[in-house]
C-alpha cells in the first residue's frame, strides 16, 4: 500500500477528515509559507492525531535547535526539511524527510542520502518552496526508489497521482495544493477523491 501523506494542515476540521480517511503522515508547516502554523495555534490540533499516523513537521533552513523544540512542544514524529541534513538533525531521533526540488534533466542519483532517510522530491520553482501545484518527471527517481523509501511531491491532484504510482511505485505520495480550496483549508471532496484514487490503483 502507498503511503499518504497530506500536508499543509492548518485545520482541525481537516485533519480530523485527513485521519479518517487513512492518511499515513500529516505535515505542518512551521516555516515561510502561505499554510504556517505557528506552535501555539496548531498544538492541540496536533495532540488529537493519533499514535501510528506521523506528525511531520515541515521546515526549510532553521537551525536544529528551534526545530527540536518545535518537535518537542507538538510531539511530532518526523521532519521534512529542505536543506541538508546535519548529525544534530539525525540526533533528534525523529523520521527523516529530506526534501529535494528538482530540476529538469537533474540526476538524482547524486544527491547524499543516507539509510534510514526517506527522500522527499518535490518541484523546482524559482523563489518557492513547497506546494507550488507543479508536477516534475517522475522518471528521474526511478534510480533512487529502489534503494530508498521515496516520497514522491509536487503537483499531484486525485487526476494524476496514479500516474506516479504506477511510475515509481513510491513508498508514500505527498499532496497539497492538489487537495485545497484556498491555501491552508482543505477541499473535502478533493481530499476524499485524491485517497480513493492512491488506493484504487494500489488495488490494481
Amino acid at each position: 500500500m502507498t503511503k499518504i501523506k497530506i500536508c499543509g494542515n492548518t485545520r482541525a476540521d481537516d485533519v480530523e477528515l485527513a485521519v479518517e480517511l487513512g492518511a499515513d503522515l500529516l505535515g505542518f508547516i512551521f516555516t515561510h509559507s502561505k499554510r504556517q502554523v505557528r506552535v501555539e495555534e496548531i498544538k492541540d490540533v496536533i495532540a488529537q492525531v493519533p499514535a501510528g499516523v506521523e506528525r511531520v513537521g515541515v521546515f526549510i533552513d532553521e537551525p536544529t535547535e528551534q526545530i527540536g523544540k518545535v518537535a518537542q512542544a507538538c510531539g511530532l514524529t518526523a521532519i521534512q526539511v529542505y536543506r541538508p541534513l546535519t548529525e544534530k538533525d539525525r540526533s533528534l531521533g525523529l523520521l527523516l524527510l529530506p526534501a529535494f526540488r528538482v530540476q529538469e534533466g537533474e540526476d538524482l542519483t547524486t544527491i547524499p542520502l543516507e539509510d534510514g532517510d526517506h527522500p522527499l522530491f518535490d518541484t523546482w520553482v524559482p523563489d518557492s518552496v513547497g506546494g507550488t501545484g507543479r508536477a516534475w518527471a517522475w522518471a528521474q527517481a526511478r534510480e533512487v526508489v529502489r534503494k530508498y523509501p521515496v516520497v514522491v511531491s509536487g503537483g499531484l491532484t486525485a487526476g494524476n497521482v496514479d500516474g506516479a504510482v504506477r511510475e515509481l511505485h513510491p513508498w508514500a505520495v505527498d499532496v497539497c495544493s492538489g487537495v485545497e480550496a484556498e491555501p491552508g483549508r482543505k477541499d473535502h471532496a478533493k481530499l476524499r477523491a485524491f485517497v480513493e484514487a492512491v488506493r484504487r490503483v494500489d488495488r490494481e
